[in-house]
């Protein structure tokens, strides 16, 4: 199988995205997976002019920062207002029909630019998203038939659980999850082509290091990368 560059973008508040990224790099390794990290989105758009590459991953929290105050004391330092060059190059790659995946607050990040949620058909819209204060056991049951969820059995995993996200009517839901006896909110999702150029799945999991490690969730992880590469059916987990 012909290697595939993955370019990561990593880094943000609350999360331990060192571990995180680690383990993310070693999921998608397993499936011949070249990954190249970059700490910021001015690196990032370095990264894709630089060379294509067959994936974008954003397992990073890089957003305006204006939800809540309690933000304010981290806004010198991350608060991200989405250049035009950012949209440039990610409007761009996905229009050469390359593949896009977000990871957990990947979501939540480029907040000012709706094309954002346009490239993923959903995302986190402040005042209306929202999850429990503390993480949650999550049971997650894959839905439909799609090569991203193809063998994967319900599984729980301990998270932040988003609620009530904006998922587009063109969105395919992949997954949902349960907490408790509440009602199921969709944990993943994928947009197949269309008017946006590539594929790109969202899976809103993934908070910490034992999130990413859970079985479950680090083959729905692999899963989704080969398939926004273009690469079904070749999971190695």
């Amino acid at each position: 199988m012909k290697e595939m560059r993955v370019v990561i973008l990593t880094g943000g508040i609350f999360h331990d995205f060192g571990q995180m990224t680690a383990a993310t790099v070693g999921i998608l390794a397993a499936a011949g997976m070249e990954t190249e990290l970059v700490g910021t989105p001015a690196d990032l758009v370095a990264a894709l002019d630089r060379a294509p590459a067959d994936l974008v991953v954003v397992q990073a929290l890089r957003f305006r920062m204006l939800g809540n105050e309690k933000y304010a004391p981290h806004r010198a330092e991350w608060a991200y207002e989405t250049d035009p060059d950012l949209m440039r190059a990610l409007e761009s790659h996905a229009k050469a029909g390359r593949g896009i995946i977000a990871l957990h607050t990947g979501c939540i990040c480029f907040d000012g630019w709706p094309g954002w949620h346009d490239l993923l058909a959903g995302g986190w819209v402040w005042g209306q998203s929202y999850h429990a204060p503390g993480l949650e056991t999550v049971d997650v049951t894959p839905v439909g038939d799609h090569p991203v969820t193809e063998g994967i059995r319900p599984f729980s995993v301990t998270d932040e659980h988003y609620r009530d996200l904006d998922i587009h009517p063109e969105a395919i839901v992949l997954a949902q999850g349960r907490t408790g006896k509440a009602v199921d909110h969709p944990v993943a999702w994928a947009r197949d082509g269309g008017e946006q150029g590539g594929r790109a799945v969202t899976l809103t999991f993934g908070h910490d290091l034992a999130s990413i490690a859970n079985p479950g969730q680090a083959r729905f992880i692999q899963q989704a990368a080969l398939w926004a590469a273009g690469r079904n059916g070749e999971s190695s987990i």
